[in-house]
């Protein structure tokens, strides 16, 4: 295994480009499988799509490895791709795009990816190494979106990329920006305005790569990929209800740091609007960053809510997805992988997680209630003692 780490998302050296332009091109590698990770979302898929586009482009037989479940509303369309669904050949080649942890790695191709031999393995991605898959990876830590990374790596390799490459790549891209807080969508009566934060005007080298895709971009295709990455301006009644709910459910530790809400196993509302979707990612995503980064002017909280969260930095969900309980975490104070570190020493080293600094997820495989109890406690011990 090799792992190579560059900073604030500069562009990638160009031997790492020839060595991956070399290894995926050669004239004996044909079938190539790109991995993307579970719970699939904007900057993961739109990764793969592009990816998948300049092999094929290149006469490759390429498949993304991603239940078709977790794509339906994504900015994806099956018809333009070949999924590899249950098909259990091993590639010449395998792509990780957008994590490197085996925790990350889809259940349903978890068998499947360890018949790849470490040598085959390219990987390219923008989160701390953590329990890392074998492989050939590129991995700058501090970018804040996988396809900034990719948008590097196109840069370098010289190829003039398609406007519907753009597309998923400027997709990939806003979507991971708004959850890290660099930016965000205005909406007024017929069109979105995005606002560049403070976070990302001060992070020269994100804004550089985000700027090139915004200029090569017309407005009517960034409004398009807007109102696609706003789930929330249409929600279904259930799912208003379930934002609702969520909102008064909040708790806060006792320390007043950290707030929760916890979706239990087997919610009757939560499994009705389809679980973990990419809608209700996006409300609990919603949660997770008004309340950490302004609790005050939090839309759905009451003023005895606010009153209490006036502390708040660090918010975590709770919640089921199949048959894994999860969490997800947003932190102003930038104490997501704090309190994952803390649980690993202190409490449970088998823990599994990882992320960034101030986003992050974990799960447990049960959903057993003692296993769900244990798993909830642990972090709201950790909050209290840091």
């Amino acid at each position: 295994m090799k792992s190579n780490i560059v900073f604030r998302a500069k562009p990638i050296p160009k031997s790492i480009i020839d060595k991956t332009k070399n290894e995926l091109l050669d004239k004996n590698i044909n079938r190539i499988d790109i991995y993307c990770h579970s719970s699939a979302d904007e900057d993961t898929i739109n990764s793969a799509k592009v990816f998948y586009n300049w092999l094929t482009r290149n006469g490759k037989d390429v498949k993304i490895c991603v239940p078709k479940t977790e794509v339906q509303k994504l900015y994806f369309s099956s018809k333009d791709f070949k999924l590899k669904g249950e098909d259990k050949t091993v590639p010449d080649k395998s792509i990780i795009l957008d994590f490197n942890s085996k925790e990350r790695l889809s259940s349903q191709y978890s068998d499947l990816f360890k018949n790849n031999l470490p040598q085959n393995v390219v990987g390219y991605d923008h989160h701390t190494p953590s329990n890392i898959l074998n492989g050939d990876f590129y991995i700058d830590d501090s970018a804040k979106s996988c396809c900034g990374v990719l948008t590097r790596f196109f840069e370098g390799l010289g190829e003039k990329l398609s406007l519907k490459d753009k597309k998923n790549l400027y997709c990939g891209m806003v979507s991971d920006y708004k959850k890290s807080g660099l930016v965000s969508l205005n909406k007024s009566e017929n069109s979105y305005e995005l606002i560049k934060t403070n976070k990302l005007l001060n992070d020269k080298n994100s804004l550089d790569v985000f700027n090139k895709l915004d200029k090569s971009l017309s407005n009517k295709d960034k409004q398009e990929i807007y109102i696609h990455l706003d789930p929330l301006a249409r929600l279904t009644n259930d799912e208003k209800v379930l934002q609702e709910r969520l909102y008064s459910q909040l708790k806060v530790s006792s320390n007043g740091k950290m707030a929760y809400v916890v979706i239990p196993p087997n919610d009757k509302l939560w499994k009705k609007v389809g679980m973990d979707t990419p809608t209700t990612s996006e409300i609990l995503k919603d949660i997770r960053t008004q309340v950490s980064t302004d609790s005050q002017k939090a839309e759905f909280l009451s003023d005895e809510q606010k009153l209490k969260m006036k502390d708040v930095d660090t918010v975590i969900a709770f919640y089921q997805k199949d048959n894994e309980y999860r969490m997800s975490i947003h932190s102003k104070s930038n104490s997501a992988l704090k309190l994952i570190d803390y649980i690993k020493e202190n409490i449970n080293p088998d823990l599994i997680a990882g992320g960034h600094a101030d986003r992050a997820g974990g799960k447990i495989d049960s959903l057993k209630k003692e296993d769900v109890n244990n798993f909830i406690n642990s972090f709201i011990k950790a909050s209290d003692i840091l």
